[in-house]
């Protein structure tokens, strides 16, 4: 049975919120889409429970300056009560978008503020991972193709550190997760078959 779908080729990110069931979908690197569209957009659609027939429309939408390869939604805060969406992209930039912002500046024709929070070039190649952490929000992991490995603190100053020496097993980040039991442990996975 399909509840609801969203015809694009895209990334998702399911929104945090219990009472407003939102996804964001990033157009995603490497594919084409129906329409033969070379622009790369972050979209939000609220999921209706009126109609499954119909294709999701989007409620906004922003420009992105590459295509993604890693879409991640944040938990709320009292800065953000959506949340932040961080899009890691294939010329190897992080962007931490506000989804409020991106919101409001499609219900409303005023002068909003921008909805990027912070951009960031940290990686020399494509972002293959990228997660918030579970138990503090503010943190975040990153992890791209020439198998950099960044912790980025999202509330203070967008700082990015590494945490230690580059593994000599990692090529490439094709993936990692934060430990859902202990904070500070992070593993990834590479295209050269290991998990560190």
């Amino acid at each position: 049975m399909v509840y609801q779908y969203i015809e694009r080729t895209a990334i998702p990110a399911w929104g945090p919120q219990q009472s407003d069931s939102l996804i964001a979908a990033g157009t995603v690197a490497g594919a084409m889409d129906a329409t033969f569209s070379n622009s790369s957009e972050l979209e939000i659609f609220r999921l209706a429970s009126d109609d499954a027939s119909a294709a999701l429309q989007p409620i906004a939408k922003t420009q992105a300056d590459a295509r993604f390869q890693r879409l991640a939604w944040s938990a709320t805060s009292a800065d953000h009560p959506l949340g932040v969406l961080a899009g890691g992209l294939e010329n190897g930039d992080i962007t931490l978008w506000d989804p409020a912002r991106i919101i409001a500046a499609s219900e409303n024709d005023a002068e909003q503020p921008s909805p990027v929070l912070h951009s960031s070039s940290a990686h020399t190649g494509a972002v293959g991972g990228l997660e918030f952490n579970p138990f503090q929000p503010n943190l975040m992991a990153s992890g791209a193709s020439n198998g950099e490995v960044f912790i980025w603190d999202i509330v203070s100053e967008f700082k990015s550190y590494s945490p230690g020496a580059r593994s000599q097993r990692i090529e490439s980040v094709t993936d990692l997760s934060w430990n859902n039991q202990v904070q500070h442990i992070l593993a990834t996975a590479s295209n050269s078959g290991s998990l560190v």
